[in-house]
C-alpha cells in the first residue's frame, strides 16, 4: 500500500510525511495545490478521501472568478473543483471516493454537472450529515462515500442526504398535467442593483407601494404593518416605497412589478407565499415574485391566487424540498428561486375549493384541496410533516392581528 497526498500548506505536508514514515507506511507527500499538479503520472487510485476547502463564490476575497474549469459554474463553491479531480483520478471500477463537502453542494443549481458526472459512473454508498456545525467551518458540512464502477439507481437525488434524515416525505413521480409553474408565471428575484435601488426611497410612508420583505410572508400570510423589519440597517414598522425618490430606471422597475402577482418568501421552512392580487406591493431582495402570464379569459388577480394556492401545499414544499435541500443557511430551511419553482409541474384537478379556502384563511384546508388536485389520496405522511412545520410558523405570528393585514 502507498499513500499518495498533497497539499498547499508546507507544514501540514510535512506532519503528514513524519506520522506515515513512522507507521511504516509508503507514501508519496507532495507540496502543492492539488488542482494544478499532474497527476497523470501517479496512476489511478482505489480510494480518494479529502476534506478541501470550502471558498464561496460570492465573496470577492476567495472567487475564482468565474466558472470551474472542471465543470461546476459560476457560483459552485470551490470545494466542487477537488469532487470533481477525485473522480478523475480514482480507479474508475471500484474505486471509491470520500468526501467532506459544504451541504449546499447537494442541491446547488452550479454544482448539478459534477452530480450528474458523478450519477452516470458512481453511487452513493454511505452519507453523514447532522445539521450542525460539527467541523471548524462556517457552513453546514455532509459527508459522502461513493463506489465507481456503477451508476447511480436515484440520478439527481444527492438531496436524499438531508431528506431522509429531516423525514422529508416522498412525491408521487407522475404530479399534475403538462403544465409546470413557469409556463403559467414569469419568475423573478431581485439582486443588489434593486436593493441599493431601493435604499433613498424606503420609510414609514403614508403612500406609496408596501416593501414586503421574506420575513413578512407566511403561507397565505402578509404581516405587512404587524411585523416590523430591518432594512439597510433601519427599522421599519409600516415600510412604503417613495416612487418619487427612486431613479429612472428604478421607477420603471417598480411599474413593471405593480401587477398582481404572488410574492415568495426566499429562505423557508415549508414554501410560503401570499397573493398580491392589487398589485400594490414591491418586492423586497431577495423575494421571488411570479407574475402572472395573460391567458383568455382568466384574470390576473384570479391567476395569482391559484399559484398562491397551489404553493401552500404539502406536495409543494415537499417537491420543493427534494430538490433544493441543503441550500438554507439552516438544516431546516431550503432556498428557493425562480429556476426551481418554475419546474414545480402544475395540478390537472381544479383549484377553486383551494383559492376560496385560502382567500378564508384556511390554510389546511387549502392545502388538502391542492393535494387533492394533485391528484394525491393518501396523503397522511405529507400532511403530518407540512402541518408540523406549519404550526411552528403560526407559533411566530403576532397577537394583535387585524384584517388588514391580509390580502383577499
Amino acid at each position: 500500500m502507498e499513500v499518495v497526498g498533497v497539499d498547499i500548506d508546507s507544514d501540514a505536508a510535512e506532519a503528514a510525511r513524519r506520522a506515515l514514515t513512522a507507521a511504516g507506511v509508503g507514501h508519496r507527500i507532495l507540496h502543492g495545490d492539488a488542482l494544478t499538479i499532474d497527476w497523470s503520472a501517479l496512476g489511478a487510485f482505489d480510494l480518494v478521501i479529502g476534506n478541501p476547502p470550502f471558498l464561496s463564490q460570492m465573496a470577492t476575497s476567495t472567487t475564482r472568478g468565474g466558472a470551474s474549469s472542471r465543470g461546476g459554474g459560476p457560483y459552485a463553491d470551490a470545494a466542487v473543483e477537488f469532487l470533481a479531480l477525485a473522480a478523475e483520478v480514482v480507479d474508475p471500477d471500484g474505486g471509491r471516493v470520500a468526501f467532506v463537502l459544504p451541504q449546499s453542494l447537494l442541491s446547488a443549481r452550479d454544482a448539478g454537472a459534477i452530480r450528474a458526472s458523478y450519477d452516470e459512473r458512481a453511487s452513493l454508498a454511505w452519507s453523514w450529515w447532522t445539521g450542525e456545525r460539527i467541523f471548524d467551518a462556517q457552513v453546514l458540512t455532509c459527508a459522502l462515500l461513493f463506489e465507481f464502477g456503477t451508476p447511480s439507481a436515484t440520478p439527481g437525488r444527492w438531496g436524499r442526504v438531508v431528506t431522509d434524515r429531516e423525514g422529508v416525505p416522498e412525491v408521487p413521480s407522475d404530479l399534475g398535467g403538462a403544465d409546470t409553474l413557469g409556463d403559467r408565471c414569469r419568475l423573478n428575484a431581485n439582486f443588489r442593483d434593486e436593493y441599493y435601488g431601493m435604499v433613498p426611497a424606503v420609510g414609514n410612508h403614508d403612500r406609496g407601494p408596501k416593501l414586503i420583505t421574506s420575513g413578512l410572508i407566511d403561507p397565505g400570510r402578509n404581516w405587512w404593518g404587524e411585523r416590523p423589519i430591518r432594512f439597510a440597517k433601519q427599522q421599519f414598522d409600516r415600510p412604503r416605497i417613495d416612487v418619487s425618490k427612486l431613479d429612472d430606471k428604478m421607477r420603471g422597475w417598480a411599474a413593471q412589478r405593480l401587477v398582481p402577482k404572488v410574492l415568495i418568501a426566499n429562505q423557508t421552512k415549508i414554501l410560503e407565499a401570499v397573493a398580491d392580487t392589487r398589485g400594490e406591493m414591491l418586492p423586497g431582495v431577495p423575494v421571488v415574485a411570479a407574475y402572472p402570464k395573460s391567458m383568455p379569459g382568466r384574470a390576473s388577480s384570479d391567476a395569482a391566487c391559484e399559484i398562491a394556492a397551489v404553493l401552500t401545499s404539502p406536495i409543494a414544499s415537499a417537491w420543493a424540498w427534494h430538490r433544493s435541500a441543503g441550500t438554507g443557511l439552516s438544516s431546516d430551511a431550503i432556498r428557493v428561486g425562480p429556476v426551481v419553482l418554475g419546474d414545480l409541474p402544475w395540478p390537472a384537478g381544479p383549484l377553486d375549493r383551494a383559492v376560496a379556502a385560502l382567500r378564508s384563511g384556511d390554510v389546511r384546508s387549502c392545502g388538502a384541496l391542492v393535494d387533492a388536485a394533485y391528484g394525491v389520496t393518501d396523503r397522511a405522511a405529507l400532511a403530518t410533516w407540512w402541518e408540523t412545520r406549519l404550526d411552528r410558523i403560526e407559533q411566530r405570528q403576532p397577537t394583535n392581528v387585524t384584517a388588514s393585514t391580509r390580502d383577499r
